[in-house]
This record gives C-alpha cells, structure tokens and sequence, in this order.
C-alpha cells in the first residue's frame, strides 16, 4: 500500500486525504511543499465514489484553503450586528464570555432557548452540533436545511425502518429515475457511472421543469409542473395498476399491500380487532383460497400455516450483537401455498366489541381507489405533462423493474410528505426495495451488524429525557418530522435513523422563527451555528434579519465557520474553523455503522492561525460551561436510551480534542491507536462479518418496520392523522391554490437549481469558480420571457409576493439563460444561498440581498406533516432591471474583483 505521506527528495511530498467539498467524501493525493498545499488529484487505483478522479471541488480546495476570505482568529462583535466592526480575542475569553451568557439564559429561559440550524454535515459538524446541543440541554438542533435537504431519504424510516439509497448509476440497474437531482452539477463524478450505465443499455428517466445537463442526457425527459410530482406519481401508479405492471409477487410477500384497512377507523385490521385475547401482532389479510381471513404474525415472522421463522430470527439477534451475521435464507421467506392473500375486494368483518360488522379492504385496493381520478388527461391538467408521456414512462417503469429512483430536489413543496408516500409506493409496487438494480437499504436489522458507531451514535442526538424531548418546537403541529415518528420507530428496532443531521428528530423552522418573534410556545433568544451560512440557506429573510437586528429577541448569537459569511456578520462571537486539508478524519457511516470496513485521511496541512475543530471548540465550552453547573457535563443524558454505542453514561466529550476522540474510537473499534489508522488507510472492525447487500428480507423474515413489512400503507401518517396513502394536495401558493396572487404573480417559481462548482453557499469567493459561473442564471421557456419583454442576456427581477414575511426582500435579480429547455411559465432561479463576497459587509452583507433565492419563500404555509416550505413551488413575476439598477448593484464581478480574491502568499496567512 502507498505511504499515506510520502514525501520525495525534494522534500514535497504527497498526503493521502479525504475531500469533503460535498458529502462523497473522495480520497484524494495533495501535494504539499515547503508546508503550503499546491495540487489536488485524484487517485487513479481507486473506484467509487470518485473513480481515481478529482471534481473542480476538488482542484479548488487550494483556493478555499488560502482564500483572503479565511478566518484566522476568534473575534467578538464591537458595533451593531453587520457592521463589520470586531475586536480580535483569545480563545479563552470567548468561550469564557459565551459559556457565562449561555448559562445565564438557560436559568432564565430554559435550555430550550437555544436553537442550532441546520447545515450541510460535512467536517464533522452533523454530530459535533448535536452533542453541543445536547450539552445546554436543548431539543432543537438542526431547523431549516433538513426540511428540504436529507428529508426524503430519512422520511422513508417510516416505510422500511431504513432509507434507502440510489444506485447512483454504481449497480447495473435496468431504469433510473431521477426527480430534478441535477446530477451533473451537484455530484459529477457519480454522474459518470450513471452515463457509462446508460451507454450499456440503461433507461434514464429525469422528472424536472428544466430540462438541465443530466436531463438533457435522458431518455425521457418529463417537465413536471412545480409541486406537482405527487399527481404525476399516481398518475403513473394508475397505469402501472391497470396495466399490471406491479410486481405482484413482492408486494404480497414482503409489503403490507394486502393488509385490511378497516373502513371506520382507517386502521390496519388486527387479531386483537376480531377475537377476545387475539394479538394485536397479527395483521389480517383475505384469503382468496379458503375464502376467510388469516393473518401474518410479526412477533412470530409467520403467515398462517407457514413455518415460524421466530427462532431464525432470534439467531440472527444474537449474531448482530456479536458483529456477525448469516446468509441463510428464513423458513419464512416463501409465502405458504395454503394462502393466496387478496390485493382487491371488500370484506366484511365481524369485530369482537360492540362494533358489530364493519367493511374491510386491502391497503393495495384503498392505493387503487385513490388513484381511480389520476387518468392520463387528468394528470396532465395538474401537472403539465403530456397524457401519452404519463402512459409511456409509467409503462417503461413497470416494465423495466426493478428501478433505481433518486428522488432528487423537487419534493421541495408543502406536499413533501405524501410525494415521499408516492415515491415510496413507486417503489414498492415495482419491486425495487433493497434489491440489485433498485434501491437498497442502507443498514438492514438484524442481517446487518452494527460493528462501528455511527454520527447519531455518536451526537446522543437521542440522549434527552422524554419531557424534554417533547419541547422541540413542532413536536406536536409535525408529528412525521419532529420526533413522534421516531419514538414509534425506536419501538421496532435499535437500529434507529442514523444520521444525526438526517433524523426525524428536527424542530421546525416555522416554529423556531415564530417562537423568536412571539415568545410562544416559549422564546428562542440564543443561535449557535456550527459551520452554518444559515441566514442564507433559510427562507424569508426579512423576517430572519428583523430578529436579528433585535438584541432583546436574539441575545446570543455565535457562528464558528471557515470564513465570513452574511450569518457571521450578523453573529455576536464568529469562532475560525478548520477546513479538510487541516483535518484528519476517520470515517464512520450514516447507515448504523452498517460497513465494518472503515477508512482514515490524513490532513495535509496545519490549521490556519488560530484555526480549530468545532469538536475541540465544543469540548471547551463544555468544561466552562461545567464550572456552573456538572450537568452541562454529566447530568443531561437520558441514561435509560438503549443504544449501545452512546458511550459510557456521563461523558459528553471524553477527549480534548477531535483527534483524541478518534483515537478513543479506533482504539476501542478498530484496535489500533488513531496514529496507527491514519498510516493504513483502510481497516475492518476486527472480528466483524461483511454483510450481505441486497434481498436481506429474505435473510430476516421481514423487514425491520413494525408490520414486518415495507409499508406501503404507512402506519406512522395513520397513527398521526395524516393520510397513509398517496393523497394529492396542490402546493399551498400556486395559480390554482391561490388564483388571486397569481394575477398579480402569475409565474410559478423553482429555485435552486445548481451550477457547477458550488456546494449550498459555499465557494462564491474562489476565483476558477466564479470565472465559471459569475452570477445566477435564470432559466426561463424563450416564449414566456418573450410574454414578458425579456431575452437572453437580460438582468432581471424575479419578485415574490409580499406575503408570509418577504417584504422587503423580496425580489432578486438574475441574468435570464435560454441554456436549457425549461417547461412554459417556470422561472427557475439557480442555485440558492448566492451571496457576494466581492462585496463588502456594509454592502448589503457581502450583498446577501440582491441573489438570495430563500429572500423569495415564505414558509407560513408548510407540509402539515413535515414544516416543509415551497421551496420550489411559489408564486413569482419578473421585469427587466433598469440601468439604475444595474448602475446601483454592479452584479458583474470585475477582473479586480476577483483578483483580490486569489489565494493569500505564505506570508500573507501567517500576518
């Protein structure tokens, strides 16, 4: 194996790292001479994620490292919030001085105060922002991003007790099915797997309003009205339903698809239901051979008059808490040949209460009916899609089975839970549930040994007490996204959502912002932002900077970041953060720790100045914050939580610093010191068993949700109130949502749609970025523009209704791009969280108003299920900029401009 640090004779050498630019995590060489980094390259014997090969990301990580725009030393606000007054301050003062204000308002308000937005989980931040939260004591850590980021994904714990994740092109898979993920600009390198498989014959099938590079790759592209997706996806189900098309065999088997509903309380029928002293384990279904009911026992992992596969089961337990596993297959996999269970019917019921006879159907019959309106011309009068392309991709999908569906970014809209449902559906009628070819589950209980921790083991973002738990803001208004659905799934398994960023354990943003401004439920007064440009990735912007500008409101605000956003200049401490190249790393998984196999990337040079880790910074804040009271150390985690890899009761930081956290991990997981990892590269949790990767239910039984099966009827949303089914609700501001606005807006706005080389906020300050893409396009069909008196080239205004909060942020100026085919009357505005950093602070915060996308959304109107806003379903109009305008804002970035923003000279970090 290759030195991970080799350095030749001219003493340059090159460190093998790990690039966290997005959230691949590529491992990459970096060239260092004379301590400086120069080059960043790919490594040519390696395969996924990156393929040997290194993105602009990347190439430009030089850039960011020695960007004028770094922060090198801790600093403490001296004027009014974005002036860009600070006096420069030790590490000890600051946490000093924030560890006494944050005590000092827990007394007062409660721990609850403090909220943490959300992020994009790269350096470590996930966890480290949790247990910082877990330390004040506060639920409400993460608002914001994971509403319209990681949702899809973690939402799906609620259909499989697992997300599932895409093949990203990296399995053969006979149809992939994109929903506006534009591949080619947000993840490159994987997008070249995805065009080597459809060279070998894949179907490729992108859903989005712009017809951007990945879809222009497609082989159907299908411009969806914004918001609409869910219509779309019941459209398709119907003709998949009336074509049987469905995988009949997989949705009787292994989904809940043929469970009774019951017709008064919309409930799944139980045994308990029709027989005194029956288990409410035991889910009904019709028979179809004997022409009675019978039922599947989870408890038992059998079908009526099938083999119990309880005691395989039970084996497998034993073997996951040994990091060991098996690959024979459950006597319980086969379905018996004495039951045919019904997928369509009406059945009567006796109960065994005083409820007499009620009528039942199977949950696949209640799917079909809700479908019934969704004809092909029906679908395309909401959604905007042609009649025969709904007909001819639903037919290609249910052909081509099992597919690979990436559900992309346009669930953006206030019906993101049942798009969720609908894609999920999709999913389970094809077959395509954690199979070869379709999407597989990331961590599969019990067949799938937890052999190293993962970052939610790590955060204790579960480690509260109950009643403190239930304080987080949306808890009750959101009980799919604010904590009631994971205290239904940690019923059914340990293997819990793993990601800490990506849990059903979010606050809602609405909620948070409304709890700012009314002091109800309670009062939020303190931000702590880990490594978050949150002010620019969160909507309504005026209300945000309202609140800020408002010390009584918002009485602690701290940002630790890498360099000086629009969100630090409105922070009241702005600690220096490390980048990659500062950082070693030791890889753990989203997915339960599900890999035994993990990997250690070196940094490659020393931090900046006076640059550190989020973790030693929460750590210190922790022993101040220790000095007032133990329990900011030792008192606040729930003991009695069952996950075993939480970590001895008690101990919050059990090291100083990242690295010795690591060390503590390796030495305890890996067997070796940190040292040691950091010089292999590579290395398996020793003892530990490599798990099988797809069909796992056939391993278990069942799948590890409380039905034992993939819900396709989603008991959580019945549990909850919501609709467990599918149900098409038109986004809460659009032309026919709200016909009165659309007079005055009759656009529907998309925004967020990705240009090369940025990542969220970041990168708008590196010189090969910005020469590529100097300022936000605006994407807009040449005959709607034309309506409008705009052309190519054009500045214009996209404004927003004034509405929930936007004023009077609320119009933006874009450049219009007929670079893309783009479906009639959409204004999709790219990228989000643009800012300027050529700019100064007193210049609109680095101009943080003139191309910020979220300045448009308002989130009053949200997913009941979820908070979610419209992101990429709201009302807009646009005009032409006027010479004063342009005159005023200069939106051009300059060849000086971006000079000054060139990487600093050795000397130049160092003054």
């Amino acid at each position: 194996m290759e030195n991970a640090q080799a350095t030749n004779e001219s003493g340059t050498k090159k460190v093998y790292a790990g690039c966290r630019s997005c959230h691949l995590n590529c491992p990459v060489w970096v060239t260092v001479k004379d301590g400086r980094a120069v080059k960043v390259e790919g490594d040519p014997k390696l395969g996924p994620p990156n393929m040997g090969k290194a993105c602009v990301r990347a190439s430009e990580a030089i850039q960011f490292e020695y960007s004028p725009t770094r922060l090198r030393y801790p600093l403490k606000r001296a004027g009014k919030r974005g002036e860009g007054k600070w006096e420069r301050i030790s590490w000890d003062q600051a946490v000093e001085e924030i560890a006494a204000k944050i005590h000092s308002m827990v007394e007062e308000y409660g721990a609850e105060t403090f909220v943490l937005p959300g992020r994009t989980g790269r350096h470590d931040m996930g966890w480290v922002a949790h247990r910082i939260a877990r330390t004040i004591g506060t639920p409400n850590n993460y608002y914001g991003a994971i509403q319209v980021c990681y949702l899809p994904q973690f939402h799906e714990h609620i259909n499989y007790g697992f997300y599932t994740a895409t093949g990203g092109g990296s399995a053969p898979t006979n149809c992939h099915v994109s929903f506006s993920a534009e591949q080619a600009y947000a993840w490159p390198i994987q997008t070249q797997s995805i065009m080597a498989n459809k060279e070998n014959g894949t179907k490729f099938i992108v859903v989005d309003p712009v017809q951007g590079v990945y879809a222009s790759k497609a082989d159907e592209w299908v411009p969806v009205r914004p918001g609409t997706d869910v219509g779309l996806i019941m459209g398709m189900v119907k003709v998949i339903i009336e074509k049987e098309l469905y995988d009949k065999d997989y949705i009787v088997r292994w989904s809940n698809a043929p469970f009774l509903v019951r017709g008064d309380t919309g409930a799944l029928l139980l045994e308990s239901d029709i027989v005194k002293g029956g288990s409410d384990k035991r889910y009904m279904v019709w028979d179809e051979k004997e022409n009675r009911l019978k039922y599947w026992d989870v408890e038992e992992v059998q079908w009526e008059g099938g083999p119990s596969g309880k005691a395989h089961y039970d084996h497998l337990v034993e073997l996951f808490e040994q990091n060991k596993t098996s690959t024979e297959q459950s006597p319980a996999a086969e379905l018996p040949d004495s039951i045919s269970p019904a997928l369509f019917g009406e059945y009567e019921v006796e109960l065994c209460t005083r409820g007499g006879k009620i009528t039942c159907i199977p949950a696949f019959q209640m799917l079909t009916n809700n479908v019934e309106p969704w004809t092909p011309e029906h679908t395309e009068f909401i959604t905007g899609v042609p009649a025969d392309q709904v007909v001819r991709v639903a037919t290609m999908i249910g052909t081509l089975k099992p597919v690979d569906i990436n559900q992309g970014m346009q669930y953006m809209s206030t019906n993101v839970s049942q798009y969720v449902n609908a894609i999920n559906v999709l999913k389970i009628i094809t077959g395509s549930v954690d199979v070869a070819g379709g999407n597989v589950l990331g961590a599969f209980y019990p067949v799938t040994p937890h052999a190293f921790p993962s970052e939610l083991d790590l955060s204790w973002a579960d480690g509260l007490p109950l009643e403190q738990k239930r304080k987080r803001l949306g808890y009750y208004t959101h009980r799919v996204g604010c904590g009631y659905a994971w205290e239904e799934i940690t019923k059914w398994q340990p293997i819990r959502p793993q990601n800490a960023d990506g849990s059903l354990l979010f606050p809602d943003l609405t909620t948070v912002m409304e709890a700012a401004e009314t002091g109800r439920p309670y009062p939020v007064h303190g931000i702590i932002a880990i490594s978050s440009n949150w002010l620019m990735h969160d909507p309504t912007l005026a209300r945000w900077l309202k609140l800020l500008d408002d010390e009584n409101k918002i009485q602690l605000h701290v940002v630790t970041d890498v360099v000086m956003t629009p969100t630090a200049e409105m922070a009241d401490y702005v600690l220096p953060a490390v980048t990659w190249m500062e950082r070693n790393f030791l890889s753990f998984g989203t997915g339960g720790g599900s890999s035994p196999v993990h990997q250690a990337f070196n940094k490659a040079v020393e931090p900046l100045c006076e640059a550190r880790h989020d973790y030693d910074f929460g750590a210190l804040l922790s022993k101040e914050l220790g000095k007032y009271d133990k329990r900011y150390v030792e008192g606040r985690l729930n003991d009695e939580w069952t996950n075993h890899w939480a970590g001895e009761y008690g101990k919050f930081w059990p090291a100083d610093t990242i690295d010795g956290q690591r060390d503590l991990l390796s030495r305890e997981f890996l067997g070796m010191p940190f040292d040691e990892m950091l010089k292999r590269r590579v290395a398996k949790v020793p003892g530990a068993d490599t798990p099988p990767s797809t069909e796992r239910y056939l391993i278990a039984g069942k799948f590890p949700t409380d039905t034992g099966k993939a819900n396709l009827f989603s008991t959580i949303h019945q549990k909850c109130g919501y609709p467990p089914l599918p149900v098409y609700v038109e986004p809460a501001e659009s032309p026919l949502s709200r016909p009165d606005l659309a007079e005055e807006y009759p656009l529907v706005g998309s925004y967020g749609k990705r240009q090369p080389g940025f990542f969220h906020s970041e990168f708008r300050q590196l010189p090969w970025t910005r020469e590529m893409t100097r300022t936000p396009d605006v994407f807009i069909n040449p005959e709607t523009a034309a309506r409008y008196g705009v052309k190519e080239g054009d500045w214009i205004w996209v404004e927003a209704p004034p509405t929930g909060g936007r004023a009077p942020y609320n119009r933006i100026m874009g450049k219009v791009s007929f670079r893309f085919m783009v479906a009639p009357d959409v204004v999709s505005y790219s990228q989000h969280a643009w800012w300027r950093p050529e700019k100064s602070a007193t210049d609109d915060l680095h101009g943080a108003f003139e191309w910020n996308a979220e300045a448009l959304i308002e989130v009053e109107n949200n997913c009941p299920e979820t908070g979610s806003g419209g992101y990429r379903s709201q009302l807009c109009r646009i005009y032409k900029a006027t010479d004063e305008d342009i005159a005023r804002y200069q939106p051009e970035i300059t060849r000086e401009q971006l000079e000054a923003l060139m990487p600093m000279t050795t000397e130049e970090c160092e003054a």
